[in-house]
């Protein structure tokens, strides 16, 4: 049974995602907003900002505010189980999921596969949200192969009735919410899914995911002699149809160039492309193994040559190519996740936002990539494999403190 805030009030508690905001702008936009789930998720905005990540005292204020905005009636609990149909727009795109909680024995099974490694620092913090507030309230992000019956009843619930939740985020994203309480049709709906859809994708929430089931072992040791369905065993999820996501390409900005002129740089970038000057500007690769590339107030193309790479789910992957080939051994970046001379910017932003850093002079090139597709995610995830950082970008995003699962045991 979830909770969820007040309808009329939904704009002012839902919470956009973390990485769509700075620590600043959360704690200014908070400031103005008690009502805001930020103060539940994010509670480091409201002490000093030298306050460590993972201080005692954050999460137990982060459990009294949840008490608080429960107490004050801005979040109200559902009194029977409830699926939520979860539909958010944007720029004339759609996409439709299904909020509900997944039990964990599908992740220590494999049957919800991963794409990229977490990291135990954060790990940790939602590992520690989770023990002292016992609240999932941003679901994990999953994608599966589209089902055209699971398609046609989420259209016919969505279709037969208005939405309990209808409203803008500061985002631009539409969010709409439809509650499912009808017992046959959560049935009709539990009944598809364990039937026709076997495994899940994870397409955003791995460290949401793995704190989940880190919470669940501990748990377990602590609660000998309970089932598995006792309530620290499920997590909560939004499950997406694969053909209506989108993934935006997830581009690259160096600050230096290793210690090269831009001369013997691109010299050295013949060696595995074909490099020309574009003729269109900015340049947006529209196919795989091409990139485009702003260096010196120009744009130029590149296309990889043959045998320059490995053929096969990870080594074809354009941020592989560009990684392998380009920034580990021309531009010295070993490990993009540790090394600052390099920043990761989507392709929502637009092409401008690889231009700005590099005309200002705060960066000496930048690289925009093809966009990982849907079919390459799953293929590396049945591999058992992982992608290089900052590989995919789904937009729109989900947000949090719209469904919020609170584990009673």
């Amino acid at each position: 049974m979830g909770y969820r805030p007040r309808p009329d009030i939904a704009a002012k508690v839902a919470l956009n995602p973390n990485n769509l905001l700075s620590e600043p702008e959360r704690r200014d936009s908070a400031k103005k907003n008690p009502y805001s789930f930020a103060h539940v998720v994010k509670p480091r905005i409201d002490f000093p900002e030298q306050t460590s990540k993972t201080e005692k005292q954050l999460f137990e204020h982060a459990k009294l505010y949840f008490n608080k905005l429960c107490d004050e009636g801005i979040l109200i609990r559902d009194k029977v189980p409830c699926f939520y149909i979860y539909r958010l727009s944007l720029d004339n795109h759609t996409q439709t999921g299904l909020i509900s909680c997944l039990n964990l024995k599908n992740y220590f099974e494999g049957k919800i596969k991963k794409h990229e490694h977490t990291r135990s620092e954060k790990e940790i913090e939602n590992l520690l949200h989770i023990q002292s507030t016992r609240l999932n309230s941003n679901p994990v992000f999953l994608a599966y192969p589209a089902i055209r019956d699971i398609d046609n009843l989420v259209a016919s619930i969505t279709k037969s009735r208005q939405p309990e939740y209808n409203f803008t985020s500061d985002l631009g994203v539409l969010q709409q919410l439809w509650i499912v309480s009808d017992l046959q049709i959560i049935e009709q709906l539990r009944q598809l899914f364990d039937q026709r859809v076997p495994v899940t994708y994870i397409a955003d929430g791995h460290h949401r995911a793995a704190a989940a089931a880190l919470y669940a072992q501990q748990m377990e040791k602590e609660w000998s002699g309970k089932t598995q369905f006792e309530d620290y065993n499920y997590f909560l999820t939004c499950l997406f149809p694969s053909n209506q996501l989108r993934i935006f390409d997830y581009n690259r900005v160096v600050k230096d160039l290793n210690g090269l002129s831009e001369r013997d740089f691109l010299k050295k970038l013949n060696e595995k492309f074909e490099v020309r000057e574009a003729s269109r500007t900015p340049y947006d690769p529209h196919e795989p193994h091409r990139f485009g590339m702003f260096l010196g107030n120009k744009w130029f193309k590149l296309k990889s040559k043959d045998g320059t790479f490995i053929i096969d789910p990870i080594g074809s992957l354009d941020v592989t190519i560009l990684q392998q080939n380009v920034l580990a051994p021309i531009l010295g970046i070993k490990d993009p996740r540790l090394d600052k001379r390099i920043d990761f910017v989507p392709g929502i932003r637009g092409l401008s936002a690889l231009e700005k850093p590099v005309i200002k002079g705060k960066a000496a090139v930048a690289f925009s990539l093809f966009p990982v597709t849907m079919e390459q995610l799953f293929a590396v995830s049945d591999m058992g494999e992982v992608m290089p950082p900052k590989s995919t970008w789904f937009e729109p995003k989900l947000m949090s403190g719209l469904v919020i699962f609170k584990m009673e045991v």
